[in-house]
């Protein structure tokens, strides 16, 4: 390691280190444009003035220049001759929630100086924050995170891909989605399979709140969702397709979640599991491009949140390889039969899970 200083890579770390802030910035100034609007409005009139988009959204024009300035200086809106319109990358990213890698919703408010506190006080006393204690607003956030690719992989890519299921689908079968958010693949299933009865269960008390105020509104009849654990799923036997995406590294017992998932399902039913392309530690990530969103996420949200409990097993984010997948589906007597990677969901691996 070296231990000399050098003036170069002084001035790139200085670099480094303000494009971390910068994107903390943007970050903030891209959820303010969402949350006013600007960025359905310059979707739908651009190319536009400043005084042309501040007149659509009734907003001061020059708080709404500004905001242009800031969007158009990181290349997500061109400008020419005082016009600004969104670039048709930045539409699609930002302004079409069906499109696959939407990321529409994901930038939601900034962390407060209350989850900064907290996790400042998780360094020293081990015990992190649930996903719930973050708030209603990460509720919305986590959704937004996955959204696209359940809609746009989960029923035509992912099930389709396993033989006879999207049949049985068909015909009516109970699926269970544990950890289910806020029920974005809940409903995705459900509206694709109306024969077939679609549980989703979550510990959020805020996330079911807002998966039964969806489902209302989305007036599926083969639709519900609970309040609960895997500990609840022991009140739920014969299951025929569970779910469970992007959870298992977030649990303080990934061990005891997998035996209750072997215990509730059915000898023919199927569980699909989603989780982090994670390959193991800092050098065998490498070369992942959003390493350190990652991590970072892991601190404030994931590893967090497999802390939250005195003795949680705090995987984190990048902690769920498929050797220790493997490792805990073997103990609970199930068998990983296939993995699925594909570029529509580039942020996850697929497992398809079923009894010895």
């Amino acid at each position: 390691m070296r231990t000399e200083f050098d003036v170069e890579r002084f001035k790139s770390t200085i670099q480094s280190l303000f494009t971390q802030k910068q994107g903390e910035m943007m970050s903030a100034v891209i959820h303010i444009g969402e949350r006013v609007g600007l960025f359905a409005a310059l979707a739908e009139h651009g190319p536009c003035t400043s005084e042309e988009l501040a007149d659509a959204t009734d907003l001061h024009e020059r708080w709404v220049r500004e905001w242009l300035a800031a969007i158009a200086s990181s290349d997500y809106a061109e400008h020419e001759d005082g016009r600004f319109a969104l670039t048709p990358e930045a539409a699609a990213a930002l302004v079409t929630p069906d499109f696959p890698g939407s990321l529409v919703g994901v930038f939601g408010p900034p962390i407060t100086h209350r989850e900064i506190d907290r996790t400042v006080e998780a360094f020293s006393t081990g015990i992190g924050m649930s996903w719930d204690e973050h708030g209603a607003h990460t509720c919305h956030f986590q959704a937004a995170m996955g959204a696209a690719g359940q809609k746009a992989f989960l029923a035509p890519v992912m099930l389709g891909s396993i033989e006879g299921l999207t049949d049985r689908l068909t015909e009516g079968i109970t699926v269970v989605d544990i950890g289910c958010g806020a029920g974005v693949a809940c409903m995705v299933l459900a509206e694709a399979y109306p024969n077939s009865t679609i549980i989703g269960i979550d510990p959020s008390t805020l996330a079911i709140a807002e998966a039964n105020r969806r489902a209302r509104q989305a007036g599926l009849g083969n639709l519900e969702f609970r309040e609960g654990a895997f500990d609840d799923l022991d009140g739920l036997a014969g299951i025929d397709l569970l779910l469970t995406l992007d959870v298992i590294h977030d649990l303080t017992r990934p061990g005891a979640a997998v035996r209750s998932a072997a215990s509730c399902l059915a000898d023919d039913g199927i569980w699909i599991v989603a989780d982090i392309r994670t390959k193991g530690g800092l050098e065998d990530n490498r070369r992942m491009p959003m390493l350190p969103l990652f991590y970072s996420m892991s601190i404030l949200y994931c590893m967090s949140s497999a802390m939250s409990e005195p003795g949680g097993a705090g995987l984190g984010t990048l902690g769920l390889t498929e050797e220790v997948f493997g490792e805990l589906t073997a103990a609970a007597g199930l068998r990983i039969v296939q993995t699925y990677e594909h570029d529509v969901d580039m942020t996850n691996r697929y497992y398809e899970v079923r009894k010895m």
